[in-house]
């Protein structure tokens, strides 16, 4: 047996970050990577998917989306869709009037229709473990392999309960980080997340895909991580301490992405500290980054290098400004970020808080 273990796909994410066409490019690549994660499973045989919750992102959808996604799990009919709801979407969307008769290879999981038998693999999903309710129907056949799915975070997920259940693989969904390497549940079993599909934000960097699961006499041979997203999100550290001007900065800024694919999308961190005279020029950095990546934005955590400032017995306003903050009672760090505003006003700058 060959089983896909999946969740989080969130179809139909708003994906409002980028704007304009590309908004609506990033809703149709997530769709894209269920498809494609699909057409994996029918290239190379695929008996079961498990969709570990969260299918789409909302209760409400476009009745094109629903139309789409039955007819490509309809295209697979070799292959079972397990289907178990999260906390974003609602089974109750396949209902619709105009949407006809489901899929047969479509289970949906509902508290009366939540075993699976094959052979012997035996597959329970619970779309509600609050309570000890759900327990007692984890009557594992212990000569079985047994997978049990279920959504929700390791906080929110009794995982002493199931220990000592027969479960040899526990599907999670909820949680957007893969598990590469598998957890101990119990002396028996293991479990872990999927992760999502395609990366939808800043807070799912790296690589994000789905597991296959080989089986084979009641053991599990293989679990392997298959890529599956069509763009990497990325968080990239430049220092700008001791340049010069903006074209250094774009300099700093190749050199440290220079490995970094054009249609990945980036968020640039200045960091270090940054000389007095330095003219950053945030807007043209941001132009610069927008030629180079499909996406990209700019965040300034550097800060001024007060040893840079040599104006201290200047006859000036900005002079004056500099002795007034320097011999206030602020701490150190507040010295720093009242000078960097403070100059930065004076100079008739741009202050970005």
């Amino acid at each position: 047996m060959k089983i896909i273990h999946t969740a989080d796909i969130h179809i139909d994410s708003k994906m409002n970050r980028y704007g304009g066409d590309k908004t609506e490019r990033r809703k149709r690549e997530i769709k894209s990577a269920f498809f494609r994660l699909i057409d994996y499973g029918v290239n190379h045989k695929i008996n079961v998917i498990l969709i570990a919750g969260d299918l789409f992102d909302a209760k409400e959808l476009k009745l094109s989306t629903l139309r789409e996604v039955l007819t490509k799990i309809n295209s697979a009919p070799a292959i079972d869709f397990i289907y178990l709801t999260g906390n974003h979407d609602d089974p109750a969307v396949l209902n619709h009037e105009k949407l006809g008769p489901l899929p047969q290879n479509l289970k949906i999981v509902t508290s009366e229709n939540n075993t699976f038998e094959y052979d012997n693999l035996c597959i329970k999903a619970f779309d509600n473990y609050h309570g000890d309710s759900y327990i007692k129907n984890l009557n594992f056949d212990p000569n079985k392999y047994n997978i049990l799915m279920l959504h929700g975070t390791e906080t929110e997920i009794p995982f002493n309960k199931l220990k000592g259940k027969n479960i040899d693989y526990l599907a999670l969904g909820d949680i957007h980080i893969p598990d590469i390497s598998a957890k101990a549940l119990d002396a028996r079993g293991i479990y872990g997340y999927s992760g999502v599909l395609e990366p939808r934000g800043f807070d799912e960097l790296g690589e994000r895909g789905f597991f296959v699961l080989e089986i084979e006499q009641n053991r599990l041979l293989k679990r392997e991580f298959i890529k599956n997203n069509s763009r990497t999100y990325h968080v990239i550290n430049v220092d700008i301490s001791g340049l010069n001007n903006r074209l250094d900065i774009e300099i700093a800024i190749n050199n440290a992405t220079k490995n970094t694919k054009s249609d990945d999308i980036v968020r640039i961190m200045l960091t270090g500290k940054y000389d007095y005279e330095l003219v950053k020029d945030k807007n043209a950095l941001r132009e610069y980054l927008e030629s180079k990546f499909y996406y990209a934005e700019l965040k300034d955590e550097s800060k001024l290098d007060i040893s840079t400032i040599d104006f201290e017995n200047e006859v000036s306003l900005r002079g004056e400004f500099f002795r007034l903050v320097q011999s206030s009672n602020y701490t150190s760090e507040e010295k720093e970020k009242l000078l960097e505003f403070g100059l930065a006003a004076l100079k008739g700058g741009k202050i970005e808080l």
